[in-house]
């Protein structure tokens, strides 16, 4: 079964078309050894200052061993984890309390839905009959370890919505 692109695609783009990999492409080698230092040379600049860093920590006592060794730094750095710690506690207990206010107003909108069985059984017994045209049999897709799809083989957005008000469930 081949299976045709829906109508809303007017046009095919191919991978190539829409990723540019300078590095891995087919370029130059003089462009991919520039961008190879200039990766290298970003995370020196990245990889340096946490060096420095963990290792004035390390020797925070000791005047004569670390990168580093002044008062205002220590300071400076105990302001800023304290800072931080407190920022990340106003954010955890501000996204626990709403996620708490969407819990309760969840359950509240929970409690109020109401829908039709014999509708729903119908809706699913329609979806299950054309899932089961379009890719065969549910015991055989269940042994399935590995599916190939064709292209345009996918479900397509309003496939399944349109079949539904075809047969009146909708």
């Amino acid at each position: 079964m081949t299976t045709h692109p829906p109508p809303y695609v007017v046009h095919h783009v191919e991978e190539g078309d829409v990723t540019v990999d300078w590095f891995f492409g087919r370029r130059r080698f003089r462009d991919k050894f520039v961008q190879l230092v200039l990766v290298l040379l970003g995370w020196v600049f990245v990889v340096l200052p946490v060096v420095i860093t963990a290792s004035a920590l390390l020797h925070r006592g000791d005047a004569d061993t670390g990168w580093w060794g002044y008062h205002e730094g220590f300071v400076m750095w105990d302001v800023t984890v304290i800072i931080l710690g407190i920022l990340t506690g106003f954010f955890i207990v501000g996204f626990l309390a709403l996620h708490l206010v969407d819990r309760v107003a969840a359950t509240r909108r929970d409690r109020r839905k109401t829908y039709d069985e014999e509708r729903l059984a119908e809706r699913l017994e329609v979806a299950a009959d054309w899932y089961a045209g379009k890719f065969g049999p549910e015991a055989l897709r269940l042994q399935q370890r590995r599916v190939e799809i064709e292209p345009y083989g996918d479900i397509e957005t309003y496939e399944l919505r349109n079949l539904h008000r075809r047969f009146g469930v909708g």
